[in-house]
């Protein structure tokens, strides 16, 4: 494309979109500019539209290196996925963690990645909220489905039963626990561990664009014992040291997508799910460091109570 960084490999009919930052905040107030990153539904159908203006394609990864945010925009970012009819691959870096996972669990079936050097938190919703009685009993209502529901998403996916994901988002008073890797995939909320950089589809599809021979494959294990021998020579080890490392198993599998043939039909994602957006514009979930804008009350009251300490300090 000319006009975006969401790539497509037309030989590989296979395309990127990165799902970054604070769902449900402008990308311009996170990032400065509207640009390849994705944060909001808004965005997201964007990225779709300029996908789908180079054709149809295959297989959609989604890079995803976010804390959470909105759950209205994770949800309608996870139906809309789900409503595509091509592979979907998920991968997830650094820290993903509440909204954010629901997005990732619109993978196709065995097609949710994780990096090894990822973290992953699932948890029960929360949401700022003043008001009289009713207000707040609606509010619990709300989040009480909205928990509901994602476990529920958290169960279609893995095959599991929706009440082991409940228990797991109300550990920690409902903070829930940051799981590694490993525990992740125990836990059924990823199908693999990988070790693989996130452009490097992109780059196959360059390779078949531009006509040029792909070098034979080789084994994720291959290519790091390779790094490994040019780092250690370019520090003066060599020789046995350097040999032993090299023969040294790496236990670390490489993404399952990308041992695909380019040519294989897609699996299209399971139609038989019965989650659906929670129908609320509110944001359910917090920003990840647990703050949320002020009311006008709110903010009025923290006016004054500056202006006090101002006061009295004099």
């Amino acid at each position: 494309m000319n006009t975006t960084k969401n790539k497509i490999a037309s030989s590989l009919r296979i395309a990127t979109i990165d799902i970054d930052g604070i769902l449900g905040t402008p990308e311009q107030e996170q990032f400065g500019t509207l640009d390849a990153r994705v944060a909001t539904y808004e965005r997201f159908e964007e990225a779709l539209a300029e996908i789908r203006e180079e054709g149809e394609i295959d297989r959609l990864v989604l890079n995803i290196r976010s804390t959470g945010g909105c759950l209205a925009d994770a949800l309608l970012i996870y139906d809309t996925v789900r409503s595509l009819g091509v592979e979907v691959v998920t991968r997830c870096y650094g820290y993903v963690a509440s909204a954010a996972t629901i997005i990732a669990q619109a993978a196709s079936k065995g097609c949710r990645e994780i990096s090894a050097n990822a973290l992953y938190l699932i948890h029960c919703c929360e949401s700022a909220v003043e008001g009289n009685t009713h207000s707040l009993s609606a509010t619990k209502e709300l989040l009480d489905k909205s928990d509901e529901r994602l476990a529920e998403i958290y169960a279609l996916a893995s095959g599991r039963t929706p009440e082991e994901y409940r228990e797991l988002m109300n550990r920690n008073s409902g903070k829930g626990v940051w799981l590694s890797p490993e525990e992740c995939v125990k836990a059924g909320l990823a199908d693999s561990i990988i070790a693989s950089s996130p452009i490097t589809d992109s780059a196959r599809g360059q390779i078949f664009a531009l006509g040029l021979t792909p070098l034979p494959a080789k084994s994720l294990g291959e290519r790091i014992r390779e790094a490994w021998g040019q780092l250690l020579s370019q520090v003066g080890l060599g020789g046995e040291e350097t040999s032993a490392i090299a023969q040294a198993p790496v236990d670390v599998s490489a993404s399952k997508a990308e041992d695909r043939v380019a040519g294989e039909p897609p699996v299209p994602p399971s139609r038989l799910h019965t989650a659906r957006p929670t129908l609320t514009k509110e944001c359910d979930d917090p920003a990840p460091n647990g703050t949320h804008s002020l009311t006008a009350n709110q903010a009025a009251y923290e006016s004054d109570v500056a202006e006090l300490k101002r006061v009295m300090s004099k």
